[in-house]
């Protein structure tokens, strides 16, 4: 056994008192920013209009983790960049870029993949693809735009030539501010649904948390230079261990209200459905629309490749009976080829796919990579960003 110096008694002790004082702090601390929830409903319900219910903190954690009923539709009359809002309490650029993609489903918009310039290609650092983003004249009549839709619209259209189509490279580029803008809109639309009392935005580590960390990395640092040992190693674990419990919990969240507890459960519920759909759900009438439609709510819960593979079942089964209108759904997004029937076209058009194998592997494989041109593109936002 390594002797214990004085040094060494002095450092353990210190860390074991001191750790002992941050879990203590942070176990209490846990007590604190719970999410309410209503008192005698279903959870994911909420009193009816005109009627009112009690509310209580969420047990144990601060975040509601019981069962999440199946839910088959999002919650009536949210875009999927409020869902994803709400479900994380963070508005990401995932939440805009889903919103873009909801918008050329509801026909306000169409992209198209286009060639780059080789110079690009040639640029390890650079997306080999680029994706046009045109305005759709005339402009549905009977949609309603949400705010920090109609400022994501007005970003594109105040573009230079937009009516041609702007390039996502360029937009994302000169109008950079446009987005973190909409990011902002999130935010306060979240308040003034009444999800939270204030604006649920992370906050950034403050002055008194980064002069902790500094003093104690100092102190060990200190130990480490006057006694070297395993147990100045032990001691310095114990203290950083206690530290990032203690950080954890003292991390400040705003608490959902409970309605806001409520939506978030819809939420989930509805992303429950989309993770376990099966193709024998749909009738082909059904898939014709319900694809693109629940596409954007799919890419922001991370869903997209299993909802893509259960279309492209679906798809597979309806050519097979001879129906040709399962596919129109996904005219909004042009990939630079002409939809077709052709199962072989079809596969190698959107997937690229060398051997198409059998009729419903090919189809499934050819959605897949459908999506995965659309999450390309997902990408692109978030790297020219």
């Amino acid at each position: 056994m390594v002797r214990m110096t004085s040094m060494d008694i002095g450092a353990l002790a210190i860390a074991i008192v001191a750790g002992g004082v941050m879990f203590l702090i942070g176990a209490v601390a846990n007590r604190f920013f719970h999410d309410r929830i209503f008192v005698g409903l279903t959870p994911g319900l909420v009193p009816a209009l005109g009627q009112s219910a009690p509310e209580t903190k969420v047990q144990p954690g601060r975040e509601y983790s019981g069962q999440v009923a199946v839910a088959f539709s999002p919650p009536r009359g949210l875009r999927p960049g409020l869902v994803g809002t709400i479900v994380d309490g963070q508005a990401e650029m995932r939440d805009l870029t889903a919103t873009i993609v909801d918008l050329a489903v509801r026909g306000w918009l169409k992209i198209e993949a286009v060639d780059v310039d080789p110079k690009r290609q040639q640029d390890p650092k650079k997306k080999a693809r680029d994706w046009r983003i045109t305005p759709i004249h005339p402009a549905p009549t009977a949609d309603r735009l949400d705010q920090f839709e109609a400022d994501l619209l007005g970003s594109l259209l105040g573009m230079p030539g937009a009516g041609d189509g702007v390039l996502m490279s360029q937009w994302t580029k000169k109008r950079g501010g446009d987005l973190r803008n909409a990011k902002e809109d999130l935010y306060r639309q979240t308040v003034q649904n009444g999800w939270y009392e204030k604006d649920p935005r992370p906050q950034e580590a403050g002055c008194l948390t980064v002069l902790g960390w500094v003093v104690l990395l100092g102190w060990c640092v200190l130990v480490f230079t006057m006694s070297s040992s395993i147990w100045t190693i032990l001691s310095a674990l114990i203290l950083i261990g206690g530290a990032l419990f203690l950080s954890k919990r003292l991390k400040r969240r705003v608490p959902r209200t409970a309605l806001g507890t409520a939506t978030t459960i819809q939420a989930l519920g509805f992303k429950k459905y989309l993770a376990t759909a099966e193709a024998d759900q749909f009738s082909f009438e059904e898939a014709a629309g319900i694809f693109s439609r629940y596409l954007p709510y799919a890419l922001v819960f991370g869903v997209a490749d299993h909802w893509s593979k259960v279309f492209g079942e679906v798809a597979s089964r309806s050519h097979e009976a001879g129906d040709t209108d399962v596919l129109d759904g996904l005219l909004w997004m042009d990939m630079g080829l002409d939809l077709t029937w052709n199962l072989a076209f079809l596969a190698d058009g959107f997937g690229g796919i060398a051997d198409m194998g059998d009729a419903v592997g090919g189809v499934a494989e050819g959605l897949g990579g459908f999506v995965e041109g659309v999450g390309d593109f997902i990408s692109d936002i978030d790297f020219d960003f």
